[in-house]
């Protein structure tokens, strides 16, 4: 009989890898309801926001926007043409170059979907109170700007090009997120582990 081996710490107690996996369960629940409403991939729900809110935009940043490399973005912004929700438009600098914007039905279809994500979201704050919405919201922004810097020292380190960040108003809201001394981050941490492990 094998001797019993020692148990290994589990991640599940870690915060950081809970809210890894409530975004895999929200991002697949998304990816449902896009393809379901829409006949769209999450994605290229993405690529429709972020044109529709950046437009004209050429491909390199609506790529480095998505993190996608250039032939995927490409073939993303194939398909969504061949829907009729994307039309190009020449750069006149630059004959090779051009840059993307929302044909009518992609306005639409932007419309839709920014106002189907509004009612997702209120439904997803359902599952916590009131007052709980407001510390979990000023923790996801607090923490989303700490990890932003997180994220600059380990590029730094580690010799790699900076990631392009958003800026205000640009694709994802950023608006609100601020930096706030080691004491008052690690009691929200704390609260946010403390919200999670309750549901």
């Amino acid at each position: 009989m094998p001797a019993a081996k020692k148990k290994l710490a589990s991640f599940k107690t870690l915060p950081a890898f809970q809210l890894e996996m409530l975004a895999a369960l929200v991002a697949s629940r998304n990816e449902l309801r896009h393809q379901r409403r829409f006949g769209l991939r999450s994605v290229e729900c993405h690529v429709l926001g972020i044109v529709g809110a950046q437009a004209p935009i050429s491909l390199r940043r609506l790529c480095a926007e998505l993190g996608l490399d250039k032939s995927h973005g490409s073939r993303l912004v194939a398909k969504l043409e061949e829907r009729g929700l994307l039309e190009r438009c020449d750069d006149p600098a630059d004959k090779r170059s051009f840059y993307l914007l929302l044909t009518p039905q992609g306005v639409d279809m932007h419309a839709r979907i920014h106002a189907d994500a509004v009612e997702r979201n209120a439904e997803w704050l359902e599952g916590l109170s009131a007052a709980r919405r407001g510390v979990f919201l000023e923790c996801v922004a607090q923490l989303t700007a700490h990890s932003q810097a997180m994220l600059a020292r380990e590029e730094a380190a580690s010799g790699q090009p900076a990631s392009p960040r958003q800026e205000a108003g640009d694709g994802i809201e950023t608006r609100g997120l601020l930096l706030v001394e080691r004491a008052r981050l690690q009691q929200l941490h704390e609260q946010l582990a403390a919200l999670l492990a309750r549901g």
